[in-house]
């Protein structure tokens, strides 16, 4: 029996060993940006997954039934993984139990793989030509579509919730809105879709036309993803992360005409160090650079801004409200 080299394998394998590669850059990248390490194991997963269907494309798997059920279907695995990237990412993450808890269907997939995976080779054909076993299987792959789809979601929701934060921290919000994260959880609920409609309209159109695409589509997907995640850096938009703020945030929280004369008073100081130290022409301005200088808490700094200029951080520091402010 011979092997059946057929672009679409070529074309995955590809996306296989660019995933890798990537993937391992983000793991040793963790060390230095903590939260790269899930999307590091988010594309090693992702691109993993790929070689079951290479082995099947090849028939490889026909002459050496001994590859049948390697542990690298990562249904479960894969966007729950992007999820806690995403949450790490925000400097929002989850208790150790919640990450536990959210990949452990993950987890219990890649053992359940993993004890087929080495069984003796009369077992593993004996199982796999079953169909009671053939139907469990089909039924485990579908339950994890709702499950990948509800995290997904999960991921949107998040990083929409995020956009406020964002723009209440920095000046400048470019690359840091995930925009492209966005993105790959919509192209994996198209591709979610695409998969689900192949259960019911299986033929000669998917075979010949669409898989190439996918496969095509998904070698720049998974680049795309590899360079993005390099270049993203870890967002910092938690409002109660300052030093030193007894005696100013209780003068703060005062309710009567002491707390708009004090915000009249720091907003004035406010606009004098915008202005006097030019602080408003850096490119990546933070609320915490300014709010260390002022020596504020970024709570507080935030609130003040808000109430004072009816703008968020990022509207506010912009050089047509800065001059405004300060004639």
């Amino acid at each position: 029996m011979e092997i059946n080299y057929n672009i679409i394998s070529l074309i995955d394998i590809l996306g296989l060993v660019q995933g890798v590669f990537l993937g391992l850059i983000l793991v040793v990248e963790s060390k230095r940006i903590k939260p790269k390490l899930f999307l590091g194991l988010f594309l090693l997963a992702y691109s993993a997954e790929l070689l079951n269907s290479i082995l099947g494309d090849l028939n490889i798997l026909e002459f050496k039934p001994s590859l049948l059920y390697l542990p690298l279907d990562f249904r479960y695995l894969t966007i729950p993984l992007f999820y806690l990237y995403i949450k790490r990412i925000f400097n929002s993450p989850l208790t150790k139990k919640k990450n536990l808890l959210i990949l452990l269907p993950g987890i219990i997939e890649f053992l359940f793989f993993a004890i087929l995976f080495v069984l003796n080779l009369d077992t593993k054909l004996r199982i796999h030509n079953s169909e009671k076993f053939s139907d469990g299987i089909f039924l485990f792959a579908i339950l994890s579509y709702p499950y990948s789809i509800y995290y997904a979601i999960l991921t949107i929701k998040f990083i929409n919730k995020q956009k406020k934060n964002v723009e209440d921290y920095y000046s400048n919000t470019e690359g840091k809105l995930l925009t492209w994260a966005k993105g790959v959880m919509v192209f994996l609920l198209f591709f979610i879709l695409i998969i689900i409609s192949t259960i019911f309209v299986e033929g000669k159109f998917y075979t010949d036309y669409m898989y190439p695409v996918i496969s095509s589509v998904n070698v720049i997907f998974i680049f795309w993803i590899g360079i993005s995640g390099l270049r993203q850096p870890k967002l910092f938009v938690s409002k109660n992360s300052i030093t030193k703020k007894e005696n100013i945030e209780s003068s703060f929280n005062e309710n009567s005409k002491n707390k708009s004369i004090i915000n009249k008073t720091y907003y004035k100081k406010l606009i004098e160090l915008m202005v006097g130290e030019k602080m408003f022409l850096e490119p990546n301005l933070s609320l915490a650079d300014v709010s260390i200088k002022l020596k504020i808490p970024q709570r507080n700094l935030s609130e003040l801004i808000r109430e004072e200029s009816d703008k968020n951080f990022n509207q506010f520091v912009s050089k047509k409200i800065i001059v405004r402010c300060f004639k």
